[in-house]
């Protein structure tokens, strides 16, 4: 997708932020630059537009510098669309966006959002929200008037209980957040933090020994994912690299098979794979 220079016509890209992937292998493209969604099909030269592309702005068919977007099963389009500071969701073919959280204004209100950036959502539909500037993870219950601070909150810190300028988010199977906190041009946390939901505080599970390439570093982490097994896939920005973090799975029943992959969590059965 892109490849052809910074522009805005169809086969266009101009600073792409984030990426993800419906069932078909279509790619839907956060193409900030242009205030717009794009969607590309496998093989194509072109790319269509799904959301925006209507000018920067905040009317409901616009956006403005759209950052994270996840899709959900029946491929509805949910966008962090940052300057406007607040989450469209997009529905299949509609020619403009629902605000389903946030879109009150920047502030730090329950009802607020400051440049959000990642969002991910649990199977109850429930949104979290790397609520970049106000240095929090905000959940947002469909169709809720106010979000619930489930991460940070607690100002910009390095603390266990802070966060600083959070942007990826992941949410693995047995419901922990996974945040990235970071950013280059000023003193940083260059760490994932492992949240617990309820926690009131996260746990250290990459990065977090200062700015620095090597391995056992980040500088400015980004985009975050996780696989089946639980290992998490780190955009270190700042050293042009991905990374990959295999994490040890909690085992409750000591089969020796990770909670992420055992069908039969509560009774040692090393066969029991799902």
């Amino acid at each position: 997708a892109g490849g052809t220079g910074a522009g805005s016509v169809a086969n266009q890209l101009y600073n792409p932020t984030d990426i993800t992937l419906d069932a078909d292998g279509n790619i839907y493209i956060s193409d900030a630059g242009n205030h717009r969604i794009q969607k590309w099909e496998p093989g194509a030269s072109e790319g269509t537009t799904v959301a925006g592309g209507n000018g920067a702005g905040p009317a409901a068919d616009q956006l403005r510098y759209p950052n994270g977007i996840a899709l959900d099963a029946s491929e509805n389009i949910y966008i962090s669309d940052a300057a406007n500071h607040r989450i469209q969701k997009w529905t299949p073919g509609a020619s403009e966006g629902t605000t389903v959280a946030g879109g009150n204004e920047q502030g730090s209100a329950s009802n607020q959002l400051h440049a959000p950036s990642g969002i991910t959502f649990d199977a109850s539909g429930n949104i979290y929200i790397a609520d970049n500037g106000n240095h929090r993870v905000q959940k947002w219950e469909p169709g809720a008037s106010e979000g619930t601070t489930v991460a940070g909150g607690n100002g910009e810190g390095s603390a266990a209980d802070q966060l600083k300028y959070p942007t990826g988010i992941a949410l693995d199977a047995s419901g922990y957040l996974y945040i990235s906190s970071g950013i280059s041009f000023t003193l940083d946390n260059n760490r994932i933090q492992k949240w617990a939901l309820g926690a009131s505080e996260g746990t250290t599970v990459a990065g977090g020994n200062g700015e620095g390439s090597a391995a056992n570093q980040l500088d400015w982490p980004t985009g975050i994912t996780l696989d089946d097994f639980g290992n998490l896939y780190i955009a270190d920005y700042g050293n042009d690299r991905i990374q990959k973090w295999v994490q040890a799975q909690l085992d409750n029943d000591g089969d020796g098979v990770g909670e992420l992959c055992d069908n039969c969590k509560l009774v040692a059965n090393a066969n029991q794979l799902d």
